[in-house]
């Protein structure tokens, strides 16, 4: 299956291909291994229910849409807007709709963000989640600060005497 992964030891993005059973990935740029689990994913048929970089079972799915592509888009339906009366965002927006419905889905990791490509998504792997992805990728919570805890929250001034 094809993937994108970033190397932890020069930060670059790189892509290749792999295979369970094959034991560590190469990164192109660094040469740095960086090693596969075993358990968690398949070949036949291409799934993937752990991340096999880093072993998180927390996975999201998404269209594997280019995203320069998209904005780009975009910018011709903006730039031509004068000129067609803002038709131009009507077509290029069905274009944009069509190309949606006709692309696979790809699974990403929300802790290393590694995109496999020719994976299909499982019945877990649900649309993005900007508060697990916070949870998982930064440690953020819920829970308030226990230094905030004790201050009283601003009002709009009227208790400091200044009215």
């Amino acid at each position: 299956m094809r993937i994108r992964i970033q190397c932890k030891s020069c930060g670059l993005p790189f892509k290749t291909r792999v295979e369970p059973g094959i034991p560590q990935v190469q990164c192109h740029n660094c040469q740095h291994s960086i090693p596969l689990a075993k358990e968690g994913w398949s070949d036949d048929p291409p799934a993937v229910e752990v991340c096999p970089v880093c072993e998180c079972r927390h996975l999201y799915r998404q269209r594997d849409f280019n995203r320069v592509l998209g904005c780009l888009l975009v910018l011709i339906g903006a730039i031509l807007v004068p000129w067609t009366y803002g038709l131009s965002l009507v077509v290029l927006s069905l274009v944009d709709l069509a190309l949606y419905y006709r692309l696979r889905e790809a699974v990403v990791c929300y802790r290393c963000d590694t995109v496999y490509r020719d994976a299909r998504p499982g019945p877990r792997q649900k649309e993005f989640d900007l508060l697990k992805h916070d949870v998982l990728k930064y440690g953020k919570s819920w829970d308030r600060p226990a230094d905030l805890e004790d201050e009283a929250l601003p009002t709009d001034g009227a208790e400091d005497g200044s009215r």
